[in-house]
C-alpha cells in the first residue's frame, strides 16, 4: 500500500489533505504495530484511572494549587494521547514536539504539588531564589516557563522526594525530544522516506524503514506509562482541601 500522493500547487487538493484522516497511513501503522499498540493503551488506561481521581479532587477540593496540579496532570496524558496519534500518522517531529510538554508537563505537575518553598532560580548575585512555585506559575513568572521544569525538579528533588534516577530518566527524555522540537536533520528527516533522494511527504507517511524508530518511539511511551501511577498517585496525595491544611498548620492545644 502506499500513501497517496497529491498536486500541491493545486489549492483544492490541498484543501482536501487538510481535512483528510490518513487512513490508509494509519492502517499500515496497525498492521505493523498492533502488539506494542495495545500495551500501549492498556499502560495508559491505568494513567487515566488515578488522572480521573485527582480531576475529582480538584473539582471538590477547589483551589488554585489543585487547579494546576490537575490541569498538568490531564494535560500530560492528554499530549501523550495526541503525540501518539501523530505518530501513527508518520508525523515524527510533530509528536516529538508533544512529547516534549509531555515531559515538561511531569516536572511542572510536581513543583505545583507542594506549598514549601522550592528553588526557583540559582544566579550569582542572588545565589538561591525560592519562592513558592505554583503562585510564581499563577502570577506568570516567566522564571516557571516549561524549558526550565526540569532543570527545576533537579534542583528540587530531594526536598520532593523524588530519585535523582527519576529525574535523569526525564532529563534524558527531555534532550532525545529536543531534537524533534528544533528545525535540523532530524525534522526534515521525519518527512522523507528513506531511500527516496528529494522525495519529501506532504500529511501522512508510513515508511518501513523507520520501523524500528516507530517501535521505539512507542516503547518509549510504554515506559514512561507504566512509572507515571506512583507519580499521579503522589499528586492525588498532595491535593488536601483547604480546611485540611489550615488544622495541620496550627499548632496543637495543650490542656
Amino acid at each position: 500500500m502506499t500513501t497517496p500522493t497529491i498536486d500541491p500547487t493545486n489549492p483544492d487538493a490541498l484543501l482536501a489533505e487538510l481535512f483528510d484522516n490518513d487512513q490508509s497511513v494509519k492502517d499500515q501503522f496497525r498492521a505493523q504495530l498492533s502488539e506494542p499498540l495495545h500495551e500501549l493503551c492498556n499502560a495508559l488506561a491505568n494513567c487515566f484511572h488515578v488522572v480521573g481521581l485527582i480531576n475529582d479532587m480538584a473539582n471538590r477540593a477547589e483551589t488554585q494549587r489543585n487547579a494546576l496540579v490537575s490541569g498538568f496532570a490531564v494535560g500530560v496524558l492528554d499530549d501523550l494521547v495526541t503525540s501518539t496519534k501523530l505518530l501513527l500518522t508518520g508525523k515524527l517531529a510533530a509528536a516529538g514536539n508533544l512529547m516534549r510538554q509531555v515531559i515538561e508537563g511531569i516536572a511542572i505537575s510536581i513543583l505545583c504539588s507542594t506549598d514549601d518553598l522550592l528553588v526557583l532560580d540559582m544566579n550569582k548575585k542572588q545565589g538561591m531564589v525560592r519562592a513558592r512555585y505554583w503562585e510564581k506559575l499563577w502570577a506568570d513568572d516567566r522564571r516557571t516557563e516549561g524549558v526550565r521544569a526540569v532543570q527545576q525538579l533537579e534542583w528540587n528533588a530531594v526536598a520532593l522526594g523524588i530519585a535523582a534516577g527519576a529525574v535523569q530518566q526525564l532529563r534524558r527524555a527531555k534532550k532525545h525530544y529536543n531534537a524533534f522540537s528544533h528545525c535540523g536533520k532530524v525534522t526534515i528527516g521525519s518527512r522523507m522516506m528513506l531511500g527516496e533522494v528529494g522525495q519529501i511527504h506532504l500529511g501522512g507517511l508510513f515508511d518501513a524503514a523507520k520501523l524500528d524508530d516507530y517501535k521505539a518511539e512507542l516503547t518509549g511511551r510504554i515506559n514512561l506509562c507504566r512509572v507515571l501511577p506512583p507519580f499521579l498517585e503522589r499528586l492525588l496525595a498532595s491535593m488536601s482541601p483547604p480546611a485540611a491544611r489550615a488544622a495541620e498548620a496550627r499548632p496543637p492545644q495543650t490542656t
